[in-house]
């Protein structure tokens, strides 16, 4: 048996949307593939060789950059010029990248997301540079400014904040 006051009390609402979307277009590199330690590894590995090292001041101003930009900002940071070309040092990683990417794993709650978003019909992409960020945590929280939303990871993600079909 209810109290009166159980009874008289109506559940919470949910809070409205932080915006009503249609689509959802995904980043690939360390949001649906756990795939930025590769390049971490490969990147380390390449300029170890020259004596150079690759930290995360470096890989922080390189993050969400087109390859060209990156490997532009890589061989500035780490005077690189002169030892290789980027495209050499492109070939390499991607030779590198190719035996260590078919072992990479979905990120924590993305498999349960697209699927959750595909039986709603959500229209679902992959591209680059998004709204809702889910950084390494060791990205200097400066980063996070241009996102509209940062989260520690999909588990994080909640449909219904966006106007997307609640889990």
């Amino acid at each position: 048996m209810l109290s009166a006051d159980a009874a008289d009390a109506a559940p919470a609402a949910a809070p409205p949307p932080m915006a009503a979307i249609s689509h959802v277009i995904f980043d690939m590199d360390g949001l649906l593939l756990d795939t930025e330690g590769f390049y971490t590894a490969v990147q380390e590995k390449i300029l170890g060789r020259y004596g150079k090292v690759f930290d995360w001041s470096v890989k922080a101003k390189m993050m969400g950059k087109t390859t060209a930009e990156s490997t532009r900002i890589l061989f500035e940071e780490c005077g690189l010029t002169g030892l290789l070309t980027p495209e050499q040092f492109l070939e390499e990683r991607e030779i590198m990248l190719k035996e260590l990417l078919p072992t990479c794993v979905p990120m924590p709650g993305v498999v349960c997301l697209i699927h959750h978003l595909h039986a709603n019909g959500i229209p679902l992409a992959v591209a680059t540079g998004h709204v809702v960020m889910v950084p390494d945590a060791r990205l200097d929280v400066s980063h996070h400014k241009e996102a509209d939303q940062v989260l520690s990871s999909l588990l994080d993600f909640n449909p219904s904040d966006w106007g997307l079909p609640p889990f």
